[in-house]
């Protein structure tokens, strides 16, 4: 385990996990997330795909079309294998 963090994110739901994956993509290497037994325990353990079929409010809607638009280029990004499909043109 790190001695020193840059940044300490704490819970590994939805939120989290996005906090921790846009700092990486900054640049930002000297970085914990801590979640209390594995990732997506927590409180968001439903939803931290973070991709919900529906929304009636737009800036919830911004988020979802950006989640997705990050998991259409995660595999380019990270070299690791994307399952599922998604499509940013049904939001």
């Amino acid at each position: 385990m790190q001695r020193h963090a840059r940044a300490v994110v704490i819970g590994g739901g939805c939120v989290g996990a996005g906090i921790l994956y846009g700092l990486a993509r900054r640049g930002w290497s000297d970085v914990a997330l801590l979640e209390r037994t594995q990732l997506t325990a927590g409180s968001t353990w439903h939803a931290a795909g973070l991709v919900p079929s529906y929304t009636r409010n737009f800036n919830i809607g911004r988020m979802i079309a950006k989640t997705i638009e990050i998991y259409e280029g995660l595999e380019a990004d990270t070299g690791q294998s994307v399952t599922g499909s998604m499509n940013s043109k049904a939001i």
